[in-house]
Protein backbone atom coordinates (compact mmCIF):
# COMPACT_ATOMS: atom_id res chain seq x y z
CA UNK A 1 0.00 0.00 0.00
CA UNK A 2 2.77 2.37 0.99
CA UNK A 3 4.87 1.61 -2.31
CA UNK A 4 1.78 2.45 -4.20
CA UNK A 5 0.37 5.32 -2.28
CA UNK A 6 4.51 7.16 -3.30
CA UNK A 7 3.12 5.72 -7.16
CA UNK A 8 -0.01 7.63 -6.80
CA UNK A 9 1.32 11.18 -5.43
CA UNK A 10 3.32 11.38 -9.22
CA UNK A 11 2.03 14.12 -11.36
CA UNK A 12 -0.80 12.85 -14.05
CA UNK A 13 -2.23 14.55 -17.43
CA UNK A 14 -4.99 16.97 -16.23
CA UNK A 15 -4.52 15.59 -12.65
CA UNK A 16 -6.97 12.84 -13.87
CA UNK A 17 -5.95 9.98 -11.96
CA UNK A 18 -6.50 7.89 -14.68
CA UNK A 19 -4.49 4.78 -13.79
CA UNK A 20 -5.20 1.54 -11.76
CA UNK A 21 -2.62 -1.21 -10.33
CA UNK A 22 -2.92 -4.81 -10.18
CA UNK A 23 -0.98 -6.61 -7.39
CA UNK A 24 -0.33 -9.97 -8.66
CA UNK A 25 0.33 -12.22 -5.54
CA UNK A 26 -1.76 -15.38 -6.40
CA UNK A 27 0.87 -18.43 -7.57
CA UNK A 28 -1.23 -19.42 -10.32
CA UNK A 29 -1.19 -16.16 -12.22
CA UNK A 30 2.35 -15.77 -11.62
CA UNK A 31 2.68 -19.20 -13.25
CA UNK A 32 0.81 -17.92 -16.04
CA UNK A 33 2.13 -14.33 -16.40
CA UNK A 34 6.14 -16.41 -16.19
CA UNK A 35 4.81 -19.01 -19.31
CA UNK A 36 3.91 -16.00 -21.56
CA UNK A 37 6.46 -13.82 -21.22
CA UNK A 38 9.22 -16.86 -21.36
CA UNK A 39 7.89 -18.08 -24.30
CA UNK A 40 7.70 -14.46 -25.64
CA UNK A 41 11.42 -13.80 -24.65
CA UNK A 42 12.40 -16.99 -26.15
CA UNK A 43 10.85 -15.76 -29.64
CA UNK A 44 12.31 -12.55 -29.01
CA UNK A 45 15.98 -13.91 -28.64
CA UNK A 46 15.52 -16.55 -31.41
CA UNK A 47 17.69 -15.05 -34.92
CA UNK A 48 19.63 -12.82 -32.43
CA UNK A 49 23.44 -13.32 -31.72
CA UNK A 50 24.33 -15.85 -29.13
CA UNK A 51 25.35 -14.00 -25.49
CA UNK A 52 28.74 -14.68 -25.91
CA UNK A 53 29.58 -12.74 -28.93
CA UNK A 54 27.75 -9.40 -27.38
CA UNK A 55 29.79 -6.85 -25.73
CA UNK A 56 30.17 -7.42 -22.05
CA UNK A 57 27.74 -5.34 -20.46
CA UNK A 58 25.20 -6.13 -23.12
CA UNK A 59 25.64 -10.04 -22.27
CA UNK A 60 24.93 -8.88 -17.99
CA UNK A 61 21.98 -7.29 -19.26
CA UNK A 62 20.66 -10.30 -21.15
CA UNK A 63 21.60 -12.65 -18.88
CA UNK A 64 19.44 -10.97 -16.37
CA UNK A 65 16.68 -10.94 -18.89
CA UNK A 66 16.95 -14.49 -18.91
CA UNK A 67 17.14 -15.08 -15.25
CA UNK A 68 14.23 -12.54 -14.95
CA UNK A 69 12.24 -14.79 -17.73
CA UNK A 70 12.52 -17.71 -15.95
CA UNK A 71 12.11 -17.05 -12.72
CA UNK A 72 9.41 -14.13 -12.74
CA UNK A 73 6.70 -16.12 -10.90
CA UNK A 74 9.03 -16.37 -8.07
CA UNK A 75 8.87 -13.03 -6.83
CA UNK A 76 6.74 -12.75 -4.19
CA UNK A 77 4.42 -9.93 -6.10
CA UNK A 78 4.02 -9.31 -9.87
CA UNK A 79 2.95 -5.40 -9.69
CA UNK A 80 0.62 -4.15 -12.87
CA UNK A 81 1.00 -0.37 -13.80
CA UNK A 82 -2.22 0.13 -15.72
CA UNK A 83 -3.87 3.57 -17.38
CA UNK A 84 -6.35 4.46 -19.31
CA UNK A 85 -5.54 3.69 -23.36
CA UNK A 86 -6.82 7.38 -24.56
CA UNK A 87 -6.44 10.63 -22.80
CA UNK A 88 -10.19 11.81 -23.35
CA UNK A 89 -9.60 15.51 -24.32
CA UNK A 90 -7.17 14.95 -26.58
CA UNK A 91 -8.64 12.16 -28.59
CA UNK A 92 -8.10 14.22 -31.69
CA UNK A 93 -4.10 14.22 -31.52
CA UNK A 94 -3.10 10.22 -31.06
CA UNK A 95 0.62 11.22 -30.65
CA UNK A 96 -0.34 13.89 -27.91
CA UNK A 97 -2.94 11.50 -26.11
CA UNK A 98 -0.45 8.80 -26.04
CA UNK A 99 1.93 11.28 -24.75
CA UNK A 100 0.20 12.23 -22.04
CA UNK A 101 -1.61 8.83 -21.50
CA UNK A 102 2.72 7.55 -20.76
CA UNK A 103 3.47 10.93 -19.36
CA UNK A 104 0.61 10.21 -16.37
CA UNK A 105 1.50 6.62 -16.00
CA UNK A 106 5.55 6.33 -16.15
CA UNK A 107 6.14 9.36 -13.14
CA UNK A 108 3.86 7.10 -11.17
CA UNK A 109 6.14 4.06 -11.71
CA UNK A 110 9.00 5.62 -11.09
CA UNK A 111 7.97 6.76 -7.83
CA UNK A 112 6.93 3.20 -6.81
CA UNK A 113 10.94 2.29 -7.98
CA UNK A 114 12.26 4.85 -5.75
CA UNK A 115 9.76 3.67 -3.45
CA UNK A 116 10.73 0.20 -3.42
CA UNK A 117 14.36 1.25 -3.37
CA UNK A 118 13.85 2.95 -0.02
CA UNK A 119 11.96 -0.54 0.89
CA UNK A 120 15.03 -2.43 0.12
CA UNK A 121 12.53 -3.96 -2.04
CA UNK A 122 14.36 -4.88 -5.81
CA UNK A 123 11.78 -4.14 -8.79
CA UNK A 124 12.46 -3.41 -12.37
CA UNK A 125 10.07 -1.74 -14.86
CA UNK A 126 9.63 -4.66 -18.00
CA UNK A 127 7.33 -4.16 -20.92
CA UNK A 128 7.28 -7.32 -22.98
CA UNK A 129 3.76 -8.02 -21.43
CA UNK A 130 2.46 -6.15 -24.25
CA UNK A 131 2.94 -9.04 -26.85
CA UNK A 132 0.73 -10.70 -24.56
CA UNK A 133 -1.27 -7.92 -23.08
CA UNK A 134 -4.84 -8.57 -24.31
CA UNK A 135 -4.85 -12.37 -22.74
CA UNK A 136 -3.31 -10.48 -19.84
CA UNK A 137 -6.00 -8.15 -19.63
CA UNK A 138 -8.46 -10.62 -20.16
CA UNK A 139 -7.34 -13.03 -17.35
CA UNK A 140 -6.56 -10.57 -14.61
CA UNK A 141 -10.42 -8.61 -15.63
CA UNK A 142 -8.50 -5.74 -16.86
CA UNK A 143 -11.51 -3.45 -18.53
CA UNK A 144 -10.98 -2.67 -22.47
CA UNK A 145 -10.56 0.87 -22.11
CA UNK A 146 -7.14 0.40 -19.91
CA UNK A 147 -3.41 -0.66 -21.23
CA UNK A 148 -1.00 -2.78 -19.10
CA UNK A 149 1.64 0.18 -19.42
CA UNK A 150 4.75 -1.62 -17.36
CA UNK A 151 5.12 -4.57 -15.60
CA UNK A 152 7.07 -5.38 -12.20
CA UNK A 153 8.35 -7.89 -10.51
CA UNK A 154 8.88 -6.99 -6.76
CA UNK A 155 10.33 -8.62 -4.14
CA UNK A 156 13.77 -8.49 -1.59
CA UNK A 157 17.16 -9.17 -3.16
CA UNK A 158 19.58 -12.29 -2.08
CA UNK A 159 21.91 -10.34 -1.59
CA UNK A 160 21.94 -6.07 -0.93
CA UNK A 161 20.60 -3.53 -3.47
CA UNK A 162 23.57 -2.87 -6.30
CA UNK A 163 24.29 0.63 -7.65
CA UNK A 164 22.93 1.34 -11.03
CA UNK A 165 25.55 1.84 -13.93
CA UNK A 166 25.03 4.38 -16.52
CA UNK A 167 26.34 6.29 -18.95
CA UNK A 168 27.93 9.87 -18.21
CA UNK A 169 26.04 13.18 -18.64
CA UNK A 170 28.29 14.24 -21.04
CA UNK A 171 27.54 11.52 -23.31
CA UNK A 172 23.76 12.06 -23.43
CA UNK A 173 23.82 16.41 -22.94
CA UNK A 174 23.65 18.14 -25.57
CA UNK A 175 23.44 22.37 -25.78
CA UNK A 176 20.84 23.72 -28.29
CA UNK A 177 20.90 21.42 -30.66
CA UNK A 178 21.20 17.61 -30.98
CA UNK A 179 24.87 16.36 -30.80
CA UNK A 180 26.16 20.26 -29.86
CA UNK A 181 28.31 19.83 -26.91
CA UNK A 182 29.26 22.61 -24.95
Amino acid sequence: RKIVEAGIHAPSGGNRQDWGFVLVRDSELKRFIRDRYLATQQKLQAGRPPVSELPPDRQRAVKAAAHLSNHMHEAPVLLLACAVKEYPPWTQNPRASQATVHGSIYPAVQNILLACRAYGIGATLTTTHCFFEEELKQKLGVPENMEISALLPMGYPRGKLGKTTRKPVDEVLFWDRWGSKA
